[in-house]
């Protein structure tokens, strides 16, 4: 089975998992390869796994209605893992930050901004 540090050492910023069968990968950035993967797939599935490198709140929205079995991250914000814990999707993350900019500046990146107070339909 395909593990967090395999897909931290490689180049994606999102793989998804159909199964054991890879379904959708990309190395785009932002929330471009989840929108794409929500545009190409049937909602509904039972056994999404996905990969993404950065897991924001507006990601974690996205993710929502996709309803995956796990989500396996290198870095979660707190307001991504509150939405996740919210939708019942176990997730597994090698850091937690309070914003996925708290690195650079202590303000929300601007998608995070963007998702405060919204559901996954608006968003």
């Amino acid at each position: 089975m395909f593990t967090k540090d395999q897909f931290l050492s490689s180049t994606a910023s999102l793989i998804v998992f159909h199964g054991d069968e890879v379904a959708f990968e990309s190395d785009d950035s932002d929330l471009r390869p989840l929108v794409a993967y929500l545009g190409q797939t049937e909602l509904g599935r039972n056994d999404v796994t996905m990969f993404d490198r950065y897991v924001g709140r507006a990601a974690a929205l996205l993710m929502s209605r996709i309803k995956p079995i796990k989500v396996n991250t290198g870095t979660i914000s707190e307001g991504g893992a509150v939405v996740l814990d919210e939708h019942a999707i176990p997730f597994e993350a090698k850091e937690k930050v309070t914003y996925l900019m708290g690195v650079a500046s202590q303000d929300m990146c601007r998608w995070e901004k963007m998702a405060v107070g919204k559901s996954s339909e608006e968003l």
